[in-house]
Order: structure tokens, then sequence, then C-alpha cells
């Protein structure tokens, strides 16, 4: 009687044992294998990722030469702009360990300032009797003084850094679904 019971005790802590050990098996078996080249497909279809916009408006001045009247040219333009900051994808890295995928991006940049041609206004235009200032030039420069204006606008008014704060959402929006159940961890990298 007593050989019966431990041939039971010991037939139920093998077939317990085949469970657990068949299920863990099982489990690892179910994991899909997934590399960073493919994640990295999901998020290179675009070059850039824009995740924040400012919209800005903004005055230039410009001025050239000195003698009023005579060689002195000068107006203010004021103007609108979008301004975008995101990622470059091409900088963007990922790796995938059995319980996790870790993205790492860079700090946010401003990718673009697009000004709106049809807000731009002229004030306080003032054109010399003898240099003429070709306007369309003139505007050209004021443009790309703008461009640097509004970028640095971003910069101080925390565009850069709503972006950085953001990537965490959207990176876990893009790889969603197509991490096997892997957990996606998204880094800064340093520098």
């Amino acid at each position: 009687m007593k050989g019966k019971i431990i041939g039971i005790v010991i037939a139920v802590v093998v077939l317990a044992a085949a469970v657990i050990g068949g299920g863990w098996y099982f489990k690892q078996q179910s994991k899909p294998v997934i590399t960073s080249s493919q994640l990295l497909e999901r998020l290179e279809d675009a070059s850039e990722l824009t995740v924040e916009k400012m919209y800005y408006t903004g005055i230039e001045e410009f001025e050239e030469g000195t003698v009023p009247l005579i060689t002195k040219n000068s107006f203010f333009m004021k103007y609108e702009a979008v301004i975008s900051a995101g990622f470059d994808m091409e900088d963007v890295d990922i790796d995938i360990t059995d319980e996790q995928v870790i993205v790492q991006v860079p700090k946010a940049k401003v990718l673009s300032v697009a000004i709106d041609a049809n807000t731009i206004e002229y004030f306080d235009t003032k054109f010399s009797l003898i240099k003429k200032t070709d306007r369309k030039e003139a505007t050209k420069q004021v443009q790309i003084q703008a461009q640097k204006s509004a970028e640095e606008h971003a910069n101080d008014k925390g565009l850069l850094d709503e972006a950085d704060k953001r990537a965490e959402v959207i990176f876990k929006g893009i790889l969603e679904g197509g991490t096997g159940g892997r957990e996606i961890i998204v880094e800064h990298k340093k520098g």
C-alpha cells in the first residue's frame, strides 16, 4: 500500500513537471521572431517624423544703404509661419531582446519653417531715389532671416522639449502590434 502511494505521488510529480515544462516550451516557441530591420521598415517609410507644430507670427526688418532718400532702402515684413519639429528617421535605432523593443531616438530638432507667402505684409517701406533695390531679392533675404528667427523662437518657446516628450507616445503607437507582445521602451540618445 505504501508503495502504491509513493508510485502515485511520483506519477503526479512527473505529470506536473511535464505540464509545466511543456507550457514553458510552447510559450517560448510561440513568440514570433522579430528583427530590428522589420521594425525599422515600419518607421522608414518617411525620412522625417514630425511630432509637434507651432504657428508663429514674426516681423523682420530689411535695411541697406546709409543715406536716407539717397541710398537707404528699408521695410518691415510681417509674416506667419508653421514650424515643424521632430526626428530624422535615419538617426533612430532599435534593439530587440526577448522581452523588450528598445527604440533610441535623437533629440528633436526643427525640421522645417514654412512661411505662408499669402500672409506677408510690408510696413514702413522706404526706398531711395538713386539706389533701387529689387523687392523680390530683398524679400528673399528677409525670408531667410525670418526662417532663422522662427527657428530660434521655436527653441525659446519649448517646441523641441514638447516634441521630445511626445516621442514615446508616437513611437509606441507606430510599433504597437508589430513587436510580438514585447514591451516597447523609448529612450533618448545621449549627446
